[in-house]
C-alpha cells in the first residue's frame, strides 16, 4: 500500500483542527480521548520526527489549538496565572472586597487638638471672672520676704484682701493707686497665714538670666469694676461663682502676651475701653 502524500496529513490535520475549533475542545488531551482519529493523526504531528522534515517552521496545530479556545476559555487561561498559590486574582469574585475591607481594617482616629477646641478655651475662660480693680494699699507682709498684702478695690466700694508674690519684682510704689488685672472667683486661700480673696495677673518672662515680672495693665480709660474678655465677644453674663482650680489650670498655659498685648489663645484681652497691655516683655512671654 502507498504511503499518504505529505500534503494529505496536512490536509487531514487541517480538517481535524477545524473540527476541535467547532466543538469548542481545548486541549489536545480532551481530542485524543474523545476521538481515536485525532489521537491516532495527533503523534504524526506534535513528534519531534514530524517538524524535522518541516524544518523550524511551528506545526500548524499549535496555533490552530489556540484558536480553537474560545475568548472567554482564554481569558481563564490567562486568570490562571494570576491564581498561583500565595496570591489573590483581582479576577477572583470576592478579591477586590477584600482588598478594600484589607485596607480599611484599622479604624482611623480624627485628629484631634493638641490644646482643646476653640469653642472649648473660650468656654473655659468665660467661666473666669476677670475685672479691673485697683489697688488701694501695699504692705509687707509680716512673716515672707516675698509676699506683699494689697487691698484691692473691685467694685462700688468693695474691697479685697489680696495675697501677693510680688515683693522680689515690684516696688510698692509701682502697684499703689495703679489699676490691675484681677480674678475673682478662685478658692480664697490662705498665704504664709494671711487670706487671699482674689489674684492679681501679671506676666513674667526670663531676660538676659533675670526674671521680669509686670503686672497687666487696663485701658487707662477703664472703670474699677469693667470686665475682662475676649475681643470679638462679650463678657459672660453669669461666670462661675467659684472657679475649679482643674478649669484655671487649663486657662493659664495659654495666657501669653503677643505683641506687648495680653492674650488667650491668641486672642487680645479687653476691656469695653480697649486692650489690656503687658509692657517690656517678649512674645510668648506667660501670664498667671
Amino acid at each position: 500500500m502507498a504511503s499518504p502524500s505529505p500534503l494529505a496529513i496536512d490536509d487531514a490535520i487541517a480538517f481535524l483542527d477545524t473540527l476541535i475549533a467547532r466543538l469548542q475542545i481545548p486541549s489536545a488531551a480532551a481530542s485524543s480521548s474523545s476521538d481515536p482519529a485525532a489521537a491516532a493523526a495527533a503523534p504524526a504531528v506534535d513528534s519531534p520526527s514530524a517538524s524535522a522534515k518541516k524544518g523550524d517552521e511551528a506545526p500548524p496545530q499549535v496555533f490552530l489549538r489556540s484558536a480553537a479556545l474560545s475568548k472567554e476559555d482564554q481569558e481563564a487561561g490567562k486568570g490562571s496565572i494570576l491564581n498561583k498559590p500565595g496570591r489573590k486574582s483581582l479576577k477572583t469574585p470576592g478579591a477586590a472586597a477584600s482588598a478594600a475591607a484589607g485596607a480599611t481594617d484599622k479604624p482611623v482616629k480624627a485628629a484631634q487638638p493638641s490644646g482643646g477646641s476653640i469653642s472649648e478655651n473660650a468656654e473655659n475662660y468665660d467661666k473666669a471672672h476677670l475685672q479691673v480693680g485697683l489697688v488701694q494699699s501695699v504692705d509687707d507682709h509680716p512673716i515672707s520676704e516675698k509676699l506683699y498684702i494689697c487691698k484691692v478695690e473691685i467694685a462700688d466700694g468693695q474691697v479685697r484682701q489680696v495675697v501677693a508674690g510680688l515683693k522680689k519684682f515690684l516696688a510698692p510704689s509701682e502697684l499703689q493707686g495703679k489699676k490691675v488685672c484681677v480674678i475673682l472667683n478662685l478658692k480664697p486661700a490662705k498665704l504664709a497665714g494671711q487670706l487671699s480673696e482674689a489674684m492679681i495677673l501679671a506676666g513674667d518672662a526670663n531676660l538676659d538670666g533675670v526674671e521680669s515680672v509686670k503686672v497687666l495693665e487696663p485701658p487707662a480709660e477703664a472703670s474699677v469694676g469693667d470686665r475682662v474678655y475676649l475681643q470679638g465677644s462679650s463678657p459672660s453674663a453669669s461666670p462661675v461663682k467659684q472657679l475649679s482650680s482643674k478649669i484655671w489650670e487649663k486657662v493659664v498655659p495659654i495666657l501669653k502676651v503677643e505683641g506687648g498685648v495680653a492674650t488667650f489663645d491668641k486672642i487680645p484681652l479687653v476691656t469695653s475701653s480697649g486692650v489690656v497691655r503687658v509692657p517690656s516683655l517678649p512674645d510668648g512671654a506667660g501670664i498667671h
